[in-house]
């Protein structure tokens, strides 16, 4: 399903050797010569993960290559097959969501094209994700540690991008400081990386909120911010997110806030709101 919406919204396809692109729009020669050359040199890279930005000549592009490492993963996402808990692989997560925000006018980063490298038997080895590349913003944590006296600025810009995406049934399960693209005045943001998340609301909102409210303390901006001043500023936010059950969402903050919790149990509060570690 995900993929017939996919070829509508990105019409215009690339192939060149065994690497198949479909782009939003025909790219002009500065993007063609790229992208071949990207493509090409895949063949002596060995097919290890690839994410960074793809000068183009006249828009600069971000991209961001997956490479499949199990049989079981090629045939997965060649057979368009989901995990048994409904979860496709982290690379297709990631372009649904992104795909999906993009739609909706989220505040993440255009999506330019996607696509996949097949191997010689037809299974897919590797995922291509391609956005514009966000030369006017700075990631977060680098941001943060330029900035260390304004953590209070950068802190209620990015809960403000939150709020935003939650507003769109964006639910961004790895919101931390290097996730948030922000400018230089600290005053506007884009969230990246979504390959943990959903693109629709939780029915156990209370805990994700939570949890997303927690995370983003444990990871990196616990460094520049007391607890009892962060917690203020969670105070205020959260006033703004509508009916929840508070006791719910205590009870997943209190343990982000100071546990690490790996991709999988993330979506297990997203799912049940069930928080288990360990």
């Amino acid at each position: 399903m995900y993929l017939q919406q996919l070829q509508r919204d990105y019409p215009f396809s690339l192939q060149f050797q065994n690497t198949t692109l479909f782009l939003r729009e025909a790219p002009d020669s500065g993007a063609l010569a790229a992208l071949q050359q990207l493509i090409g040199g895949r063949k002596t890279a060995n097919h290890k993960r690839f994410s960074r930005p793809l000068p183009t000549g006249s828009k600069a592009f971000f991209a961001k290559i997956e490479p499949l490492n199990t049989l079981k993963a090629m045939l997965r996402v060649t057979w368009r097959k989901t995990h048994g808990d409904g979860r496709y692989d982290w690379p297709i997560e990631e372009l649904i969501n992104t795909a999906e925000a993009n739609r909706r006018g989220a505040c993440v980063p255009p999506l330019v094209g996607y696509g996949h490298t097949k191997s010689g038997l037809g299974l897919t080895r590797e995922v291509f994700l391609l956005t514009e590349l966000l030369d006017d913003l700075v990631d977060g944590k680098l941001w943060l540690k330029q900035h260390p006296d304004e953590v209070n600025q950068f802190i209620t810009t990015a809960f403000a991008l939150l709020g935003r995406l939650n507003s769109k049934d964006i639910t961004h399960m790895d919101f931390w400081a290097a996730n948030v693209m922000i400018s230089p005045d600290g005053t506007s943001a884009r969230a990246i990386d979504l390959e943990n998340g959903f693109s629709h609301r939780s029915a156990f909102f209370s805990e994700a909120l939570g949890f997303q409210m927690g995370f983003f303390y444990y990871r990196e901006v616990h460094k520049f911010i007391t607890e009892r001043h962060y917690d203020a500023l969670v105070e205020q936010f959260i006033a703004t997110q509508g009916p929840f059950d508070r006791a719910r969402f205590d009870a997943v903050y209190h343990v982000a806030k100071h546990e690490k919790i790996g991709r999988k149990e993330r979506r297990d509060v997203f799912l049940s709101g069930k928080l288990v570690i360990g």
